[in-house]
């Protein structure tokens, strides 16, 4: 009797291990390992990005506002100029319009009896002609105390051999998203190990049609500078640019994966608490590259699951990045 007794014991015993075992082996099998996303405010932006070709900057030609006296120039042929730089000091009679169709015979004389001349009908105002670009002074056409007819250039600036820039072509459904001024960053793979920065200096007035690999598409052309070239960016190459059209400081974002939404539409997460997937309700608002902006439903610092087509609102679930491994 007492013999069955500890059989009977020792079978219930080993019956509690199998099943203590068993119960260990499907919850861990039972345990969902997902991939984790911290939410933290960030700055994000907004971008643009379009293709085109690196050139030279060309030349651009100075023009006097109108007919008027030069009574002092500040630069020389050759002289290396900044965008805003002072030229030129020039002196405009109100009547200049009318002195603008005088022929050279009738402009004949010195600077001062030209300006007593003038100075005697009409009020002379002071005027400074300054750079509208970078480059280098390779014409002028004027000297101190000379005379500029209206329509003539008073200088030509070229942009030195090593200033480049970026002719990109932009479909009409972004270019009112663009602005002068914007930073763009420039790569191609012409110099893949290196990204330039750069800035917006033109959009074009006019669109154009352009034939693609999609077929015809509307453009307007941009002009992107492209900062401190190096010798691995030559004119000719193809580049890209991502022009930044707006940042956006302290915003919370979701990825794009971890966001779903049910049969009305309603949009939710999976947070991570205490080891478990618990479905949140969230309202997102603008999209950016990198997600969704998380309006309400997430705080700082919040975990969810991204990809969690695999989770359900309770299950047990564990961060891959702490699952034990099956060697263990």
């Amino acid at each position: 009797m007492r013999m069955k007794k500890y059989v009977m014991l020792l079978s219930f015993t080993v019956m509690m291990v199998v099943g203590v075992f068993t119960w260990g082996v499907f919850s861990r099998n039972s345990v969902v390992p997902v991939s984790i996303v911290k939410v933290n405010p960030v700055t994000v932006e907004n971008s643009v990005t379009c293709s085109g070709r690196v050139e030279r900057v060309s030349m651009h030609n100075v023009y006097s506002p109108s007919a008027a006296f030069v009574s002092q120039v500040y630069v020389q042929l050759g002289d290396k100029v900044t965008q805003g730089q002072r030229l030129m000091d020039i002196q405009v009679p109100s009547s200049a319009s009318d002195s603008s169709s005088s022929s050279d015979s009738e402009l004949g004389g010195t600077y001062e009896s030209l300006l007593n001349q003038y100075s005697g009908q009409s009020q002379i105002t002071t005027r400074t002609i300054t750079s509208p670009y970078e480059g280098k002074i390779t014409s002028l056409s004027v000297a101190n105390q000379g005379y500029v007819q209206a329509g003539t250039p008073v200088a030509v600036i070229s942009d030195s051999s090593d200033m480049l820039q970026v002719r990109l072509s932009v479909n009409e459904s972004q270019i009112s998203d663009i602005k002068k001024g914007q930073k763009a960053i420039i790569t191609g793979v012409g110099f893949k190990n290196t990204a330039y920065t750069g800035t917006v200096k033109s959009i074009s007035a006019e669109a154009k049609q352009m034939v693609s690999t999609t077929g015809q598409e509307t453009v307007v052309e941009v002009i992107v500078s492209v900062e401190k070239p190096g010798s691995d960016i030559k004119p000719g190459y193809t580049a890209k640019a991502k022009i930044i059209t707006s940042e956006n400081p302290d915003v919370l974002i979701a990825p794009y994966n971890a966001v779903r939404a049910d049969k009305n539409g309603n949009e939710y997460v999976f947070k991570l608490k205490e080891k478990k997937a618990v479905k949140t309700p969230v309202v997102t608002n603008r999209e950016f590259d990198d997600g969704f902006e998380i309006t309400s439903g997430l705080s700082e610092n919040d975990e969810v699951i991204a990809n969690p087509d695999s989770v359900s609102n309770g299950a047990h679930v564990i961060p891959k990045e702490s699952s034990v491994s099956s060697d263990d």
